[in-house]
């Protein structure tokens, strides 16, 4: 009989989670909204378990700086308190013993995507995951390698923009959503990054200054991945790779940028995800399926 495993994408504002099989195929989907608290957080995973009925394990996604084995997180996110505490035995506490496995989610997403996504055709991938951040992992001869402290490719940290009031600039310093926050600060609004698009779109001069500084630093810091890691494929992940005409924007500013530059002679494929908000879910079951292998 195929084994079935509960798996857990933990975000910032919600637990997704679906019951899978073995060859990826989710059964069921849902997603509640997440606790304020870890022992609510705990009680809303034991309730997710028990009307998902028998399954072999759970697989879990989740932010921050994942110690798999030790199962402990440490670093920071968006969860402070999933952090420094033994969180891979209280959710098996939680769920009469079941087996539990931790991932960091840029790496769950870089998994999924691996197995049943943009990169199942290659063997040595980069992944570029945008939201209200960057993160990012490698796929090296097929494998995952997090680093000797989980956090090999946090590329989100790759220093971009020099120093802003005593800060240092980094990649995630210059995402769709943190240009829109600048847009709604300056404004005295409230817009999201879909916003500062249509704005831009409609001819707004200071929005479209913000989706161009957003191009740019994507292209510089797809730029430093391609000659850090020398990749297949660098695929972009998160939200925006489901607009056809970002995706084209980043590869417009990366051409633009190495235009008769010295590194014009390496020309990266550049593709989106496929796979959008499954990633994470599957990426947590293949770590899962792996630990076993």
């Amino acid at each position: 009989m195929e084994r079935r495993i509960l798996c857990l994408d933990i975000g910032g504002t919600s637990i997704k989670h679906a019951l899978c099989d073995e060859r990826g195929q989710m059964l069921e989907i849902g997603k509640v909204a997440i606790g304020e608290d870890l022992d609510t957080f705990l009680e809303q995973i034991r309730s997710v378990y028990e009307k998902t009925g028998d399954v072999d394990g759970i697989a879990c996604s989740f932010p921050g700086e994942v110690h798999s084995q030790e199962g402990v997180i440490y670093g920071i996110s968006a969860l402070p308190y999933i952090h420094e505490c033994p969180i891979k035995e209280m959710i098996s506490q939680r769920c009469d013993s079941k087996k539990v496995t931790l991932l960091n989610d840029a790496n769950a997403a870089a998994l999924g995507e691996a197995w049943l996504g943009v990169g199942k055709d290659y063997k040595n991938i980069a992944f570029v995951i945008v939201g209200s951040g960057v993160g990012g992992a490698v796929i090296e001869n097929g494998e995952l390698y997090p680093g000797t402290t989980m956090n090999k490719a946090e590329i989100g940290n790759f220093p971009m923009g020099g120093i802003e009031d005593g800060e240092l600039l980094c990649w995630s310093s210059f995402t769709l959503d943190k240009e829109a926050k600048k847009y709604s600060k300056k404004h005295q609004s409230t817009i999201d990054g879909k916003g500062l698009m249509r704005l831009a779109e409609d001819g707004d001069p200071e929005a479209a200054a913000c989706v161009d500084e957003f191009y740019h630093y994507m292209a510089v810091g797809c730029v430093c991945v391609q000659f850090a890691y020398d990749p297949e494929i660098i695929a972009i992940g998160g939200g925006i790779s489901e607009n056809a005409a970002i995706m084209e924007g980043i590869l417009n500013a990366y051409k633009e940028l190495v235009k008769g530059q010295q590194q014009e002679y390496l020309k990266p494929t550049i593709l989106a995800c496929k796979r959008g908000n499954d990633a994470n879910l599957l990426g947590a079951l293949a770590f899962y399926l792996r630990s076993e292998a």
